[in-house]
């Protein structure tokens, strides 16, 4: 949900568009969450070579676009890993000069499909839950990730929403 929400605002407050992929090969819902169709996924073009813009769902919100859906993956890692997920991602960045891109992959800690796709990406942020999301998690999540591509935290579920948390 966080990366639907940032998508979705970085495409009502920018004049720019936003794409977002869905990364979670192993269970691709953000077209659920949004109630689209998903027969095609970023699975298909990574195994099947399915060309990115038969991918892509015109959503409905202005300046949105979306890949998402697809077939479960089991060996997701190194597909995510992979030249052609380098491939795909060069494409992404090259097919519009002021597109903001946002890869929704599954939990640093859960999987290591995000430690794979991390090299690939220009800035990773990790989202925290509150009063779930231990500090000693955080600080093994932040050391799976390279330092230089870390940007910052999301801190969501806070139903103290009036304090701010800061973690050092």
């Amino acid at each position: 949900m966080t990366a639907i929400n940032l998508a979705v605002t970085f495409a009502k407050e920018f004049n720019n568009t936003s794409l977002l992929v869905d990364c979670d090969l192993k269970q691709q819902k953000i077209h659920q969450y949004l109630g689209l169709p998903g027969e095609k996924g970023l699975a298909d073009y990574l195994i099947k070579g399915t060309p990115m813009d038969e991918l892509i769902i015109w959503q409905g919100i202005e300046k949105l676009t979306l890949i998402s859906g697809g077939a479960a993956v089991k060996d997701s890692s190194e597909l995510l890993g992979s030249p052609k997920m380098k491939s795909i991602i060069k494409e992404m960045k090259n097919r519009y000069d002021n597109r903001y891109i946002f890869l929704d992959v599954p939990p640093v800690l859960n999987v290591s499909d995000a430690i794979a796709f991390a090299p690939l990406v220009d800035s990773i942020i990790l989202v925290v839950q509150a009063s779930r999301t231990s500090v000693n998690d955080i600080k093994k999540a932040l050391a799976l990730i390279p330092e230089e591509k870390f940007l910052s935290f999301v801190f969501n579920r806070n139903r103290r929403a009036n304090k701010v948390s800061v973690y050092n």
